[in-house]
């Protein structure tokens, strides 16, 4: 890489953030596949809703099944075929929804998406960015993240009038084919490895001149997969994203705590969960950069501080509906993106850069299913209390609960590198 702020600016590094954001830009338009589609589905077929949103289990089970393959394919193969592949398959387990005449060939459908998404999105989205930035991760991935919560925002907004305008079975026709049009172009011409661009990541040089000084060894510094499971740092750096994964499933009921407990009118509720998506987007951006320069102790105390505010808040609004919308955009600032930014973040900081695809993406599996299991269980504290308080309750924990693990984790690996100096 060119030395110079300006030479900088120009680093392919950024046209791969071009190419993550499009990838979101895509896995977006999958997203709602469900959604407001729901609705419509469950009333034409005359089945019940659980029977749909079967598919989105199917996802995500096929999705954490396939992490393990995926990280490896990831980074032995040529990402524009793989990416541009798995997008396509997606895009296409979409269109083919349009064209059911029961909801066995949406759970078709849902195995597509779930090896599509295995390819593209929570696994490959961190592998992706820390194989072209060695500085300012945080900072790219945050925007990439950002892009997609504002993406799924239009896209959920134009589903339901595609819904309304042209009928559900078109709505899913015209949506599949727009990132094919829009994105995957893009993606399949400039999604490259550093070696196949033949150019060296962002902040290459610098990472490899603290890892000199560091160490003596100028290289990145990391514990292999097999060391990095004997080891507790590990676990610990673990829980912090299986914390996360819990805590973050919370805000999903915004709406339904909105409508249900509240008695707002469906509109509010919508609002409501908006609002939340907007906050989300808007602390994307901020959560990275906080990374890069604070480090990930700031990110974890970031987001378990707002979590703690927008959670607290909407218990409060309980009492005070006025303070529903001000704490779903709080919410906002520590929700999902801790699982998307943080977690991944965590993780690498605590088993190093080296080895850091291999071991993410065993982490992913456990992180993908305690994600799809939790979530009816947190709706299940309404039916059996009558209200979300305790779900909220749930998520400060949790939060709270990866910071303390998360400073653990850090101080241990902190002292293993310290005393393993040598070590490649």
């Amino acid at each position: 890489m060119i030395m110079g702020t300006k030479a900088e600016k120009k680093h392919y590094g950024w046209t791969i953030v071009i190419c993550c954001v499009l990838i979101y830009f895509t896995t977006s338009v999958v997203t709602v596949s469900l959604g407001n589609f729901v609705s419509p589905v469950v009333n034409d077929f005359g089945i019940q809703v659980r029977q749909l949103t079967l598919t989105n289990s199917i996802e995500c089970a096929v999705m954490a099944v396939l992490y393990p393959v995926a990280g490896k394919v990831l980074n032995t193969k040529k990402l524009s075929i793989v990416v541009s592949s798995a997008l396509l398959l997606m895009l296409l387990g979409m269109f083919l929804m349009g064209s059911y005449s029961s909801v066995y060939g949406f759970y078709v459908s849902g195995v597509m998406i779930g090896i599509g998404s295995a390819f593209t999105q929570y696994l490959a989205m961190p592998l992706i960015i820390n194989m072209w930035f060695k500085k300012k991760t945080g900072t790219a991935l945050g925007i990439c993240v950002s892009c997609g919560n504002a993406f799924s925002i239009l896209f959920n907004l134009i589903s339901a009038q595609l819904i309304v305008r042209t009928g559900w079975r078109s709505a899913y026709h015209i949506l599949a084919l727009i990132p094919l049009v829009v994105a995957l172009p893009y993606v399949a011409t400039h999604l490259k490895s550093p070696s196949e661009v033949g150019c060296r990541p962002y902040g290459a040089e610098e990472a490899e001149a603290e890892a000199l000084a560091d160490s003596g060894a100028g290289r990145a510094w990391g514990v292999t997969r097999k060391q990095a499971f004997r080891l507790p740092m590990l676990y610990f750096a673990w829980l912090v994203c299986l914390c996360y994964s819990v805590g973050s499933s919370v805000p999903n009921y915004i709406a339904t705590f909105s409508t249900m407990e509240l008695g707002t009118s469906v509109e509010l509720g919508s609002i409501a969960s908006s609002v939340y998506s907007v906050g989300s987007v808007c602390c994307g951006f901020l959560l990275g950069k906080i990374n890069d320069k604070y480090g990930v102790k700031a990110g974890m105390t970031w987001g378990m501080v707002f979590m703690a505010l927008g959670m607290g808040g909407l218990m409060l609004s309980i009492q005070n509906s006025a303070l529903l919308i001000p704490s779903c955009f709080l919410t906002g600032f520590g929700g999902l993106n801790m699982y998307s930014v943080q977690a991944p973040l965590v993780a690498r900081t605590v088993v190093g850069d080296r080895y850091y695809s291999e071991i993410w993406a065993v982490l992913m599996i456990g992180n993908s299913m305690i994600a799809a299991l939790v979530y009816s269980p947190i709706g299940g504290i309404y039916d059996v209390t009558g209200s979300f308080a305790g779900a909220f309750v749930l998520g400060m924990v949790m939060y709270a609960a990866a910071l303390v693990f998360g400073v653990i984790a850090l101080e241990m690996s902190g002292k293993y590198r310290k005393a393993h100096k040598n070590m490649a």
